[in-house]
């Protein structure tokens, strides 16, 4: 019952509010079919905005006030289905907002953990590319002196083979010399 009444209170304190600033009051803001002033402790909708006290016109619920989701009827806006008795007890809310708040700790705590890993891996994609340009200086030098050793192996080859034909020609002038 108290409950009623603080709602009640609360009717009457925003239908006085906008009397008193001046705004148009319609007979659906005095009437109880509908009460779609925010407070400041309303719960937040699933879609993320802040749930609408309402009230009720069913013959099963007559009067009786809830917390709706405030694109509901308005405008053909897409809304979501949240529904709360603003008489229920509203320890199971708290117990979804304090896991809501550790379930956005997590994010929050994985989200940093994404940026340093993300961090961490530029750093080594850096130190990848420096160790890629350190081995293609040593394959050039590598390729530069295999050329050096190909040239000097060619040299060595030239300087054998007339050894050898030097060789050759002595024999055989040793041999015609000797014969005859």
């Amino acid at each position: 019952m108290k409950t009623l009444c603080t709602l009640s209170t609360v009717y009457f304190i925003a239908y006085f509010g906008k009397m008193l600033s001046g705004e148009k009051v319609s007979s659906e803001d005095s009437s109880s079919s509908l009460v779609t002033h925010t407070l400041r402790n309303n719960p937040m909708c699933t879609c993320g905005s802040p749930a609408l006290l309402r009230t009720s016109n069913t013959p099963r619920n007559p009067g009786r006030s809830f917390f709706g989701c405030s694109k509901y009827n308005s405008q053909g806006l897409p809304h979501c289905n949240y529904f709360k008795w603003a008489d229920s007890d509203s320890g199971h809310e708290k117990e979804k907002e304090i896991e809501m708040l550790g379930k956005e700790e997590k994010l929050q705590k994985t989200q940093l953990e994404v940026q340093q890993i993300a961090k961490e891996v530029r750093r080594r994609e850096e130190e990848v590319r420096s160790w890629m340009e350190e081995i293609q200086n040593w394959m050039e030098e590598i390729r530069k002196r295999e050329g050096e050793l190909v040239k000097r192996d060619l040299g060595g080859q030239r300087q054998c083979t007339n050894v050898w034909l030097y060789c050759i020609i002595c024999i055989l002038l040793y041999l015609y010399f000797s014969q005859s």
